[in-house]
């Protein structure tokens, strides 16, 4: 019995935003049909009324009449209110908690390869990223991948681990692009990035940017530095990473 009503509880907690969600939309269902029901019962109430009154109703009047027919109406209504500003809010906790949760994460993923590369110098770094890249490459290229074409070359995101294929010169726009908008703007989102280079946006792109005050804060420079580093596949392609000087980080646009 404590084990059931403790997977209860868990369950209620990972799902009560959901629940009040569904909870008020049954709920707007619900006040809209007991309205119209209402309706018909407080018109006769109303005409009873004008009828021993002998004239027409005051304002006053009409409420105090009409009004006891629609109670349940009005409870339904404020309960159905309270389900969505509180699965609004919890929500909005929701986000608020996994934000730190990456922030934190983050923060310990950038001191990690800060000491690794204090450690054992840049070169150890890249060797990593190489790595990482290699083995992406032959998850996606099992077997040996055709050269680009159209002076294209193969690309590798490291942030966001995808590969695409693009011009030099296209991908040196979207980098000048990107610092454009964060200069003009103070703030530019990572998915601006992805769709300056004609990918698929990621599911916390919007969610993650830069902003020229917190890169100040941080690097003492305002823009984003993109590095450029070349591995040679076990095939013989050779891929561009590229990575940020700079990693987006979440809420960049309270910064400022």
């Amino acid at each position: 019995m404590n084990s059931l009503l403790a997977k209860s509880q868990l369950f209620l907690k990972r799902n009560s935003s959901t629940i009040l969600t569904c909870v008020g939309a049954a709920g707007v269902v619900a006040t809209t049909v007991t309205a119209v029901k209402a309706t018909p019962k407080a018109l006769a109430l109303l005409d009873q009324a004008k009828e021993e009154k002998g004239d027409e109703l005051t304002t006053l009047e009409t409420v105090k009449i009409a009004g006891p027919a629609y109670v349940p109406t009005v409870i339904l209504g404020v309960s159905t209110l309270a389900c969505i500003f509180g699965a609004n809010v919890l929500n909005q906790r929701s986000q608020a908690s996994l934000m730190s949760a990456y922030a934190l994460l983050d923060s310990g993923y950038k001191d990690y390869r800060k000491k690794v590369e204090e450690l054992y110098g840049s070169e150890a770094g890249m060797q990593i990223r190489a790595g990482i890249a290699k083995d992406k490459y032959d998850e996606e290229y099992p077997e040996s991948s055709a050269e680009p074409e159209d002076g294209k070359r193969l690309y590798y995101d490291y942030y966001s681990d995808q590969y695409f294929e693009a011009r030099p010169f296209d991908v040196q726009k979207a980098e000048y692009e990107v610092n454009r908008t964060l200069m003009m703007d103070d703030g530019v989102y990572l998915n601006e990035w992805y769709s300056l280079l004609g990918l698929e946006p990621l599911d916390h792109g919007n969610d993650f940017g830069w902003n020229t005050c917190a890169n100040m804060d941080a690097y003492w420079q305002s823009w984003i530095d993109f590095h450029h580093e070349k591995v040679v596949m076990d095939d013989g392609l050779e891929c561009i990473i590229i990575s940020f000087g700079q990693d987006p980080y979440p809420d960049f646009e309270d910064w400022c």
